[in-house]
């Protein structure tokens, strides 16, 4: 299959396949050292009451917890004969551990084909997979009032993205992907397909940086409504709309070549409207998240990044005892160190 792909894309552009060989593959490593004040999203309420309730915290001991991540990432760039054309092939993979954590270790990885045909335009095609991530351990319902049961859903995403130019560093992008959110047992009855829209559109300004502003809109659909036990007898379905606007500055602050800030608000409305479903019916979410971020190139080929997040939930519900207990907030921080290396064998 591989060489199949070779042959149309040097008969295509004109491409010798020699060439295709030839072309060097960037390599990235990637230490990840961070730190999480609240892994298991709790509510303050739930904090007060974790030494009372042992349901809350499950097998974890602690609200917060060190994290480290490994990265391994691949870039193949292959120039066609029309030299504004380009095809690239990425890949990375994470190994993730938190260290107060033991149910918090996954690994997730993405692929991406681009097609390049000129500045601000491409054409991308996405794999993203994030595998058995923990959220915390819940009341198995289905089979017991007491029972607790580790609680970790995974992520297949598929994402088409277009890319395209509006004037001179003005330029447009937008995707659609679905992804499969299929819960481990015993919870299945969350299981969602995600289907999501996106459009951004780009400044750059010249001795300054960029700017942006994204909107996306989501349906999540609870595909095991009503399918599995008694407890999907409940409608876990929503859509969810988001804002996204990140600023970066590339000229640099004291010692960091480049910083940068953004605020991200995500609103989620559930479709549960029965009085035998309180903690979704009629509920709604607020999500706001401030990032702030620099990075330091220390060689040609080592760089150093700082990121800061806060994070704030804030849930509306009729009942005032939910809003109480899905509201909460999170700091994270961490420091990632990556090691650029080329491989050219020829």
């Amino acid at each position: 299959m591989k060489l199949l792909i070779i042959l149309f894309t040097s008969l295509l552009y004109g491409q010798n396949v020699m060439n295709y060989l030839n072309s060097p593959i960037k390599w990235t490593v990637g230490l990840t050292n961070g730190y999480d004040n609240n892994v298991l999203r709790l509510s303050e309420i739930e904090k007060k009451d974790a030494a009372l309730d042992e349901s809350i915290m499950g097998s974890t001991e602690t609200f917060d917890s060190h994290y480290a991540r490994f990265s391994l990432s691949g870039l193949k760039k292959i120039q066609l004969a029309d030299r504004k054309k380009q095809i690239q092939f990425y890949a990375k993979g994470n190994i993730s551990n938190y260290t107060q954590n033991e149910n918090r270790r996954y690994w997730s990885g993405n692929l991406k084909a681009t097609y390049r045909w000129g500045s601000y335009r491409k054409l991308e095609y996405s794999i993203r997979h994030l595998d058995s991530y923990y959220i915390r351990h819940y009341i198995d319902r289905d089979v017991s009032t007491d029972e607790l049961a580790s609680c970790s859903f995974t992520d297949r995403e598929q994402r088409i993205l277009v890319s395209y130019p509006i004037k001179r560093r003005l330029w447009t992008s937008g995707f659609v992907s679905y992804t499969q959110r299929y819960f481990d047992k015993p919870f299945t009855e969350f299981d969602l397909d995600i289907v999501t829209t996106s459009m951004k559109i780009s400044k750059k300004f010249r001795g300054f940086g960029t700017i942006a502003i994204e909107g996306k809109y989501g349906i999540a659909d609870n595909i095991t409504f009503g399918k599995t036990a008694k407890a999907s007898d409940l409608d876990r379905s929503y859509k969810h709309f988001e804002w996204y606007i990140p600023v970066s500055y590339s000229q640099g602050i004291g010692v960091l070549d480049e910083v940068g800030i953004s605020l991200r608000l995500d609103i989620r409305l559930y479709g549960a409207e029965t009085m035998g479903d309180p903690l979704h019916s009629g509920r709604s979410h607020e999500e706001v998240k401030w990032d702030i971020w620099g990075e330091k190139e220390l060689s040609d080929n080592l760089t150093l990044k700082g990121s800061l997040r806060y994070r704030k939930r804030s849930t509306d519900s009729r009942f005032d005892w939910v809003s109480k207990l899905k509201t909460f907030d999170q700091v994270l921080a961490w420091v990632i160190l990556e090691w650029d290396m080329i491989y050219d064998r020829y």
